[in-house]
């Protein structure tokens, strides 16, 4: 009998598998009912994410369930987004938010649930303004042209003008003393940033409205390796994907790590095959489809996880060395970023083309790609520029580099739709609007 009472314990503490948003809801309110807040949690989560788009009635289960499995930040975010939305919850009195009412941010969410202005905040210090983009006293040396390798070339959609702006673009000042900028990410949904600190090997949150920062991931609850690389956020299927190495040259390994984007919490995590050797993962992107890619610096190769598969393929290795970014065009385009400059990756060819440009498009530390046109950070001496390179329909040449902006010292920066945000200092990070 203590067997088979130790048995029913195990079985109930199973994610209990669902088919659809109806069933999910369901087990949720049964597992809620029991007293199981973990389960409950992930099959709120669960149906959420097979449920409509913004269905409020499943968003209020999951805000609830993350209240209760011990994720009130989670909570909280979700309440803003009810807010939002226009949606009544009785987060204000019931019992089973008494934690979240103690965070700091609750009183903006409170008057938002309640159709009244949000609470004064106190005035934050002025932002310094960004540097003016350096006119170069010379041309940069072009980079060789020669291609890596003949390739078909995809079409790519014309390039978008950057829209003018008659102010500044908007800043949104923080704090978060010793931080060492790695990536940078911007969650739309909850109106959020995500910022990689490679001191720390962890990941922060910065709230959009009320700029308070937040340790959301750790190397300990992440598994992350001893060297955080990269992330990017697959904002339709509510994920986080981050890579981490650890290990010399001749011995570094790597993990690709999937992670709830809302919560933070891990998911899966997999590694290079074996056969593959040495690999370092310095840089990840996502498709449409969901299909992941992540970047060898090692070897230049790509890897590839499909959407449902559980094993890294390699899908091509480049003639180029330090390889360094890499982003998605469409279905079947890819750019790298490497030591030469830009290289136009043909998926279904698996050919690579290196760019033809008049500019050096070299030591570019982050990629991203928004019609016709790639966006990222590039090293110059001890600065950095935010860019943009205007490609012809092939994608095999560049037009003109443009110089949007400038730091003084090294950054980091992320496309969200209709704009580029980038940090322009360790405390500040500033809106480019694009058109």
């Amino acid at each position: 009998m203590n067997t088979i009472f130790f048995l029913l314990l195990i079985v109930q503490s199973l994610a209990v598998p669902c088919s659809d948003a109806a069933e999910c809801r369901r087990l949720a309110m049964e597992a809620s009912a029991r007293g199981d807040y973990e389960v409950f949690h992930d099959l709120a989560w669960r149906a959420v994410q097979k449920g409509r788009a913004n269905d409020p009635d499943l968003m209020a289960m999951l805000a609830r369930a993350q209240a209760l499995s011990g994720r009130p930040g989670d909570a909280l975010v979700m309440l803003g987004r009810l807010a939002n939305l226009g949606v009544a919850i009785d987060a204000a009195e019931s019992e089973d938010f008494r934690v979240v009412r103690t965070l700091a941010g609750w009183p903006d969410v409170e008057a938002k649930l309640a159709g009244k202005p949000a609470p004064p905040a106190p005035p934050a210090p002025p932002a310094p303004s960004a540097p003016a983009a350096p006119a170069p006293s010379a041309p940069l040396a072009p980079a060789p042209s020669a291609p890596l390798a003949p390739a078909p070339s995809a079409p790519i959609a014309p390039s978008a003008p950057l829209a003018p702006s008659a102010k500044s673009p908007a800043a949104l000042s923080f704090a978060a003393p010793g931080v060492s900028p790695l990536g940078l990410a911007h969650d739309a949904v909850s109106r959020r940033f995500v910022l990689g600190d490679r001191h720390a090997q962890r990941l922060l949150v910065i709230d959009e409205g009320s700029h308070n920062v937040v340790n959301y991931v750790s190397a300990a609850s992440a598994g992350f390796y001893d060297r955080l690389e990269g992330f990017t956020i697959d904002a339709r299927r509510g994920d986080l994907w981050v890579v981490s190495s650890r290990g010399d040259a001749d011995a570094s390994s790597s993990i690709l790590h999937k992670l709830q984007l809302v919560s933070g919490r891990k998911l899966s995590q997999l590694a290079a095959p074996e056969r593959a050797g040495a690999v370092r993962l310095v840089a990840v992107t996502v498709a449409g489809d969901g299909t992941v890619y992540a970047l060898d610096a090692l070897d230049s190769r790509i890897f590839r996880l499909r959407p449902g598969a559980r094993v890294l393929e390699q899908v091509i290795r480049l003639d180029a060395r330090r390889a360094t970014a890499l982003t998605v065009a469409d279905d079947r385009t890819l750019f790298v970023a490497a030591e030469r400059g830009i290289v136009h990756v043909d998926l279904a060819s698996r050919a690579a083309t290196l760019v033809k440009t008049a500019d050096a498009l070299t030591d570019i530390e982050s990629l991203a790609w928004r019609v016709g046109a790639l966006l990222g950070v590039q090293r110059v001496a001890e600065s950095s520029l935010i860019i943009r390179v205007p490609l012809e329909p092939s994608g095999t040449r560049a037009l003109p580099r443009q110089i949007l902006a400038a730091s003084p010292s090294a950054t980091v920066g992320t496309l969200a739709r209709d704009a580029y945000y980038y940090l322009s200092d360790a405390t500040t990070i500033r809106r480019l609007s694009l058109r």
